[in-house]
């Protein structure tokens, strides 16, 4: 399943957001963004997100961001301003313009005149915010699997109902066929002879036979069967994808047998139907965890 979760930080001016966005895979792929400098956490975070997800290829990125009250602020450096002060006096005696006042705004452009000391990082502080901001993200992560975990559980139970419904509407169908190939063998029978010639024995020992090859009693009820298993394995929970593939195979098998079977075009159009919404399960399911 898909799951996205999101979480920001906030501590002595330092603003920390972690992300995770995941996308369904049959393994666990962690793949982290983050700045060079936060590199070094990367196995603990990786070693915190492995705890808690079994599957998918997860995407987590870490921001780091300093708030201005956490910047260093610039300071003058005094022994570069006054060598840059003495070789501009010097400047101004070799172009004999000793009287021209030395430009401010051009002094504190030139490189040096102010810098920026970069302040240590406190390993410890950063260490906690990395993991609250990526255990809340966690936590925001697997609420919405859950959410769209729940929203897939009630679609696949409302396939397999339209599957049961389509079931029974065959069952119906299949009831009335040894009747139905009767009366066709009878018209076909009557268009060939004249009245009076149709050996009844043999006319329903022909439609004992036709009716025995177009059974699907035993499909039909192994077609439920599977049903009540797909909602077992629904209800029992966690990682059942594989076993709904299964059911899933073998839910076609039967329904393709019963298409093969079919002597009606009706009862054929069911089949279509129930092949129909298997193949829609089928790609529901790879949504699974």
């Amino acid at each position: 399943m898909t799951g996205f979760g999101t979480k920001i930080v906030e501590r002595e001016g330092v603003r920390l957001r972690a992300t995770i966005r995941s996308v369904n895979s049959r393994h666990l792929d962690i793949q982290i963004r983050s700045p060079h400098f936060l590199q070094q956490f990367e196995p603990k975070v990786r070693e915190r997100v492995q705890t808690r997800a079994r599957r998918g290829k997860l995407s987590l990125t870490l921001e780091w961001e300093e708030m201005e009250s956490a910047r260093a602020l610039p300071t003058l450096d005094e022994d570069v301003a006054r060598a840059y002060l003495d070789e501009l006096q010097r400047l101004a005696e070799l172009t004999g313009k000793q009287s021209d006042p030395v430009d401010l705004s051009t002094l504190v452009q030139l490189t040096g005149v102010f810098k920026v000391e970069s302040k240590a990082m406190d390993l410890e502080l950063a260490e906690a915010m990395i993991c609250d901001a990526v255990d809340a993200a966690l936590d925001d992560f697997e609420a919405s699997r859950r959410a769209e975990g729940d929203s897939l559980d009630r679609d696949l139970r409302k396939r397999v109902d339209l599957l049961e419904q389509h079931a029974g509407r065959i069952a119906e169908m299949s009831a009335a066929t040894p009747e139905h190939i009767r009366l066709r063998l009878r018209e076909k029978v009557d268009a060939l002879l004249r009245p009076g010639q149709i050996d009844e024995d043999r006319l329903a020992m022909e439609v004992v036979m036709l009716a025995e090859r177009s059974d699907i009693t035993e499909e039909i009820v192994r077609l439920r069967s599977h049903n009540d298993q797909f909602r077992a394995a629904l209800d029992k929970g966690g990682e059942v994808g594989r076993r709904l593939n299964f059911l899933l195979q073998e839910m076609n098998r039967e329904a393709n047998t019963m298409g093969s079977k079919s002597q009606e075009a009706d009862l054929t159009h069911q089949v279509v139907e129930v092949k129909e919404e298997i193949e829609r399960l089928r790609e529901q399911i790879q949504n699974l965890a």
